[in-house]
């Protein structure tokens, strides 16, 4: 395909509203979206001028394979199909993905070249009209985001139709009843829903997102150390829930390491009848048939993707999740990919996600070497897959809940160790941790002060616990009674708290996310819906911090 040649206006027309919008510094929308570098984008905009064609051309196969087919009715019930949903999830299911794969959508039967396009400039077409202008729709639905607002279709649309200044600013003509039809003119909400619609499906957003970071970290614009900071974070669900019995141990698969299953009772264990509930979406078919239940189309879910998620305090939201990678300092997101099940335990995305960062940044591997990340993946086998593979150390708070309190074989006056590893005395006092004998393995702990005075001073059992005459009770603990504190970083120690002080900003990454450059109420269901929201947020933060680098 072929561009057509364009002769560029002699005499520009500047509306006063776009004067007043360029000398604005609030409006930094404005002055992104006309700087920004177009060059950048020809290849993703080929690949969509070629999947706009594929999915034209897929279409209109579709409607004649379903006028020469005699349809036959799907011999799959809806409760058995919900079944089979149910088990392909990652929290039942223990070989499925824990996130969510971008799709690379359909192979194209036609080539466009990458050079031959630019702003204004589309594929020629023999016929039919010519397809509206890629860097246009991109940078109305880019300039949603700066702006705060979600990057949905609706809101594209409705912005376009009422600000003429923001249409001008994207690169659209206001429509002209005496010119016809021109692909320059402010697209209709159809186009845009189709626009993003093939976007998504073909993993553009996502790849207009991976070149921009790769860009900014080739320019230095963000430099990686060697500590990144991980977590999870969900978006409340537009959809609804329902509760699924699961059907009896015996037929079901094994849960996947992490998810803890609610205690049965001995009746229920013993009839093997279903013995637990879990929440899943609806099944349903996409079809229009009058009659669902005999038609041949498969049966989905209503919101692939959407689970229970549970917080602190008992909580419990009905939402997708997703995983995100930061860099600390900077505070910069590097990257962000949506949760294939969103009940599924937050320390098993980890692995997968870095194994996902560093395929699309490999020069990244060398350089991390520690991950920080909350309690949740305070897990022994984690850490150590960790170490073996990539040689990067998982630093996490100590997960108390996991463990028991020890009371046997303790040493002199001390009543019980606390599931972190903090020794307690018999008057109640937890000790401080001192440090490390590393010749010896063993962690070194003391009895607290009081204002500057230990607490074994006046201590009433003194004499039975400290034999000194001054100073205070000390005792070391073996390694191996403490297993999951690392003596090379102890999380007792102040250095570690340090370290971990940098862990917060993960959490003021997903303010930004989800406040700043848009909205946590999401439009569509599934998650190739939640995963392209994720990239245009990405997309366009890391957009405007170029911006601001450069200037």
């Amino acid at each position: 395909m072929v561009a057509t040649a364009a002769q560029y206006p002699l005499i520009q027309i500047v509306e006063s509203d776009d004067l007043y919008l360029e000398r604005g510094e609030q409006f930094v929308w404005f002055r992104l979206l006309h700087g920004l570098d177009c060059s950048a984008l020809r290849p993703v905009a080929a690949r969509y001028y070629e999947a706009l064609w594929q999915f034209n051309v897929e279409q209109q196969r579709g409607r004649e394979r379903r006028m020469a087919e005699v349809a036959r009715a799907n011999p799959e019930t809806r409760a058995q199909a919900t079944v089979r949903l149910l088990f392909e999830r990652p929290t039942l299911c223990e070989g499925a993905a824990p996130l969510h794969e971008v799709c690379a959508g359909l192979i194209a039967e036609i080539s466009v070249d990458p050079a031959s396009l630019g702003p204004g400039r589309v594929p020629l077409r023999i016929a039919g009209r010519q397809p509206k202008c890629f860097f246009a729709l991109t940078k109305a639905f880019l300039g949603m985001v700066l702006r705060g607002r979600p990057a949905e279709p609706e809101i594209v649309y409705d912005e376009l139709c009422n600000n003429p200044a923001y249409a001008r600013a994207c690169g659209f003509t206001l429509p002209d009843r005496r010119r016809g039809y021109r692909h320059s003119d402010t697209p209709r909400l159809r186009k845009l829903e189709q626009f993003d619609q093939i976007m998504t499906s073909a993993g553009l957003w996502h790849d207009l997102a991976v070149e921009k970071v790769r860009t900014n970290l080739r320019e230095g614009v963000v430099t990686v150390g060697i500590t990144v900071v991980h977590d999870t974070t969900h978006y409340p669900a537009r959809s609804a829930m329902t509760a699924v019995e699961v059907p009896a141990p015996a037929q079901a698969p094994a849960p996947q390491k992490g998810h803890k299953p609610r205690r049965l009772k001995k009746g229920q264990r013993q009839a093997g009848q279903a013995v637990r509930r879990k929440s899943h979406p609806r099944t349903i078919k996409t079809c229009r048939c009058a009659e669902p239940e005999s038609c041949p189309h498969p049966w989905v879910s209503a919101d692939q993707g959407a689970g229970t998620v549970c917080k602190s305090g008992g909580k419990r939201y009905w939402a997708h999740k997703a995983s995100t990678i930061g860099v600390p300092g900077q505070e910069v997101l590097l990257d962000a990919v949506a949760m294939s099940d969103a009940a599924a335990h937050d320390s098993t995305s980890l692995e997968a996600h870095l194994e996902r960062l560093f395929g699309d940044f490999p020069e990244l591997e060398e350089k991390i070497e520690w991950v920080l990340d909350d309690a949740a993946a305070d897990d022994e086998g984690l850490k150590t897959r960790l170490i073996e593979r990539w040689g990067i150390v998982l630093m996490t708070p100590i997960n108390a809940r996991r463990r028991k309190k020890q009371t046997k074989n303790l040493p002199r006056g001390v009543q019980h160790i606390e599931p972190a590893g903090i020794p307690v005395c018999r008057q109640g006092f937890p000790f401080d941790f001192v440090g490390v004998r590393h010749e010896e393995q063993r962690f070194i702990f003391r009895a607290p002060d009081i204002d500057g005075v230990p607490v074994c001073t006046d201590c009433s059992v003194r004499t039975e616990c400290y034999r000194g005459e001054h100073g205070a009770r000390q005792v070391t603990i073996p390694f191996e009674r403490l297993p999951w504190i690392n003596p090379g970083m102890p999380e007792l120690s102040l250095r570690f708290q340090q370290e971990m002080a940098n862990r917060t900003v993960i959490e003021r990454l997903h303010k930004l996310m989800k406040e700043d450059f848009g909205d946590e109420r999401l439009a569509k269901r599934g998650n190739d819906a939640f995963q392209a929201r994720l990239d245009k947020t990405r997309w366009a933060m890391h957009v405007l911090l170029a911006e601001r680098k450069r200037r």
